[in-house]
């Protein structure tokens, strides 16, 4: 039942990847995100020694907390080459690794503190939990942002208009979050929820700015031909029904933040560990 089983990863590694280069300039919300996962940080964890930065991209999260905590170690680690090789230019003191969030090139029980800004909607959530869950000292702590369900409903109603593909990501909503992160040995979840919304004078200037920003659909279950221009024009269409008082087009990103402190030592036999083969 988990959503991310219906993503095709290797299509969300190639889109990551293509997009490194611009990705800064594109992720402005992102950031806006990960300074607030920072500040938490300052409030539940300020004085570990060493924070893994897991979904790192080109690294903005990491440097920032290296500004704040100039005494802590960073980890950064993310699927992609090409947005690793941006992280460990920009920031050369970090330690930088390319991993799966569902297989961690670490050893159980490494490191004190884990960081993850808007990267479990891209995972396989069982697995990239039990593995947070795995390299978590005990009463570490996992401090998080992912996207919730009202997140692109504007694209994903003016789809509905057009077609039954499926356009746009389903996401986690708390009570699944919370039961998951239960499920893979973490104690007492907090989750809250902060609704974003963007702005644009055209419609294709919002499809641009979630491509520059890597977020185009890997659904498997996705259309796999190029759209049509008159189905095209009718979600341009739908969408253009609503604009905002000022004449803006928005599209709404709902963010869920997590903090969960792992409760036991991490074996085996303690958590259900399922092969990717398995999970096919």
């Amino acid at each position: 039942d988990h959503v991310s089983k219906m993503l095709d990863s290797k299509a969300i590694q190639n889109q990551f990847s293509r997009v490194a280069k611009s990705y800064d300039a594109a992720s402005s919300l992102q950031r806006q995100i990960a300074e607030e996962l920072i500040d938490r940080v300052e409030l539940a964890r300020p004085n570990e020694e060493c924070l893994l930065d897991l979904g790192s991209a080109t690294g903005h999260l990491g440097r920032s907390a290296k500004e704040k905590f100039p005494n802590m170690s960073i980890v950064e680690i993310d699927l992609s080459l090409a947005m690793a090789v941006e992280s460990s230019t920009a920031n050369a003191s970090a330690k930088t690794l390319v991993s799966s969030a569902e297989m961690l090139a670490l050893s159980n029980e490494s490191v004190p503190l884990v960081v993850s800004n808007m990267l479990l909607h891209w995972c396989d959530l069982r697995l990239a939990l039990t593995e947070v869950s795995r390299v978590l000292q005990v009463g570490g702590s996992f401090l998080f942002s992912t996207l919730g369900p009202d997140s692109l409903l504007e694209l994903r109603s003016a789809w509905a208009e057009v077609d039954t593909f499926a356009h746009v990501h389903e996401f986690f909503d708390m009570h699944n979050l919370g039961d998951a992160l239960i499920a893979a040995g973490f104690s007492e979840p907090v989750l809250d929820t902060d609704h974003f919304c963007l702005t644009y004078d055209e419609f294709p200037d919002l499809i641009l700015s979630l491509r520059r920003m890597g977020a185009t659909n890997a659904r498997n279950d996705r259309r796999r031909t190029l759209t049509g221009k008159k189905r095209y024009q009718r979600v341009v269409n739908t969408y253009e029904s609503l604009r905002n008082k000022d004449g803006k087009l928005p599209i709404t990103y709902e963010v869920v933040y997590g903090l969960a402190t792992k409760a036991h030592q991490w074996s085996s036999n303690s958590f259900p560990v399922v092969t990717r083969t398995e999970e096919r």
